[in-house]
């Protein structure tokens, strides 16, 4: 494989990551705003997500430079190229996922306990999901592709940018509070679970029509991998809510938590991982 291709990889994957830790970070924030539990922590989180988020994106960017010019690093002074990259979509793309980073970023660092935190936040993460639109696959597709697509997003990104933060809970929390949280947080994840499977399926057969491409072509065989990993995630999820926590208050059921969370952010960071090696190296290409 390519450097450049291994390079706009990790940015995507990068961008994935940072996009569900702001999301995340904001939605575990906003469930456990009456425990003041953690808040400096999510608050660190989301911080550090947000910067990563401006990272990838420059490296992104950058990726691009070489990819497209085949001059190297004397790229980066190809004034004309710069130009030429910016102002189609994808330019587009990374102007408004720079700016929701950034907001994001502000946010977090000059008005964490103040009332415009909230409002910023989500217009922040909303010009976040709105770059996705203008790249990738789905950039072709009508209104309502576009539409599952930000669904899809939101939903994936809330899901697995909420673990780490749960996993933090696991370690400083009390039982009481950690059971409260788990419990509203697994109500929530089913309705997560219910529009990502929909917004996925809608998403497949836009992408590939004849869903025997799955097993028929690179890409599709990819996303098999990827949703045996989501299977996966959701019996992990399962046991959560359905075995662990209702016995949190037994000995030893936090420690177990942990470990299963602990699984579940690995499977997800796969996940996320495999989702942009078919977009970015595999590509979609079926005929």
């Amino acid at each position: 494989m390519e450097i450049t291709n291994l390079i706009s990889w990790l940015a995507r994957v990068l961008t994935y990551v940072a996009t569900a830790g702001v999301m995340g970070g904001l939605f575990i924030w906003r469930l456990t705003r009456l425990y003041e539990t953690g808040s400096h922590w999510l608050r660190r989180y989301i911080t550090v997500c947000a910067a990563l988020g401006i990272a990838a994106v420059l490296l992104t960017f950058s990726s691009q430079l070489l990819m497209f010019s085949g001059q190297g690093f004397a790229s980066f002074y190809d004034w004309e190229l710069y130009a030429m990259l910016l102002s189609g979509k994808p330019g587009l793309s990374w102007g408004i996922a720079l700016g929701g980073f950034g907001s994001c970023l502000f946010a977090v660092i000059i008005y964490w306990r103040s009332q415009f935190c909230t409002p910023l936040l989500l217009l922040s993460v909303a010009a976040i999901l709105v770059s996705f639109t203008f790249t990738g696959h789905m950039v072709s597709t009508p209104w309502y592709g576009k539409l599952a697509l930000l669904l899809h997003l939101l939903t994936i990104s809330l899901w697995m940018g909420s673990l780490l933060p749960l996993w933090q809970l696991t370690r400083i929390a009390e039982t009481k509070t950690l059971a409260s949280v788990m419990d509203n947080f697994g109500k929530l994840a089913m309705v997560f679970v219910g529009v990502l499977l929909v917004m996925g399926v809608v998403m497949l057969q836009m992408l590939l029509g004849d869903l025997r491409l799955l097993w028929q072509t690179a890409y599709g065989q990819t996303l098999l991998i990827k949703l045996t990993l989501v299977t996966l995630l959701l019996g992990l999820g399962a046991s959560n809510k359905l075995l662990l926590v209702p016995q949190l208050a037994k000995p030893n059921a936090v420690k177990r938590l942990r470990a299963v969370i602990g699984i579940e952010i690995f499977t997800g960071m796969l996940v996320l991982g495999i989702t942009a090696w078919a977009t970015v190296v595999v590509g979609l290409e079926v005929g």
